[in-house]
């Protein structure tokens, strides 16, 4: 699948990311390398999967197990294995479908600006359904409460109506001996 977004300028770019706290100058936008790359995707990640540097740092221990006698050896790795996995996700869900290990270790200032394009457009559209989102839940919450404040309502009249046919059984058999004792009355009077 495959999503059409606008390419950024390089301002555009520069005041979005200030927006998110992601700190990137015009000349490390142009002229990118790992030092400035692999730390702005970090951060960029944390902001928008919703997941902390301490989790990208902390390995699966079912991973950790099945790397034979020496784990400590892979630590890293796979804290980095982490970290792609999801920067890959928040780029394909941004549209971008070519992303590469390159992007990060040896980026170009083409596919950066695309990059970056692809991610600002993406939490605009996340951001703007966001509120949508919010909203709708605000109101799903309302409603639940209405209808548990309905429910409760519905059971006491319930009981309600059960107190009531016991209570009007129970006249209706007093009533019903009333008659009959009336009647045997009535008879002997006449």
């Amino acid at each position: 699948m495959s999503y059409s977004f606008p390419i950024l300028t390089n301002a555009e770019i520069l005041a979005c990311l200030s927006e998110l706290d992601v700190p990137l100058s015009e000349v490390e936008l142009t002229k990118p390398g790992y030092e400035i790359a692999r730390p702005m995707y970090e951060s960029i990640t944390v902001l928008l999967c919703g997941v902390s540097r301490e989790e990208m740092q902390t390995p699966a221990f079912n991973a950790i197990a099945s790397l034979g006698d020496f784990p400590e050896l892979h630590e890293e790795s796979l804290a980095n294995l982490a970290f792609v996995r999801n920067l890959v996700k928040l780029l394909e869900a941004s549209g971008v479908s070519d992303f590469s290990l390159k992007d990060i270790y040896k980026p170009d200032y083409t596919r950066l600006r695309r990059n970056l394009s692809a991610i600002i457009n993406f939490a605009k559209f996340r951001e703007e359904k966001l509120a949508t989102y919010v909203e709708l839940q605000e109101e799903a919450e309302a409603t639940l409460e209405k209808k548990a404040a309905l429910d409760a309502k519905a059971a006491e009249l319930r009981a309600e109506i059960a107190r009531i046919r016991a209570s009007h059984q129970a006249e209706a058999s007093q009533t019903a001996e009333v008659l009959e004792a009336a009647e045997n009355l009535r008879m002997q009077v006449a």
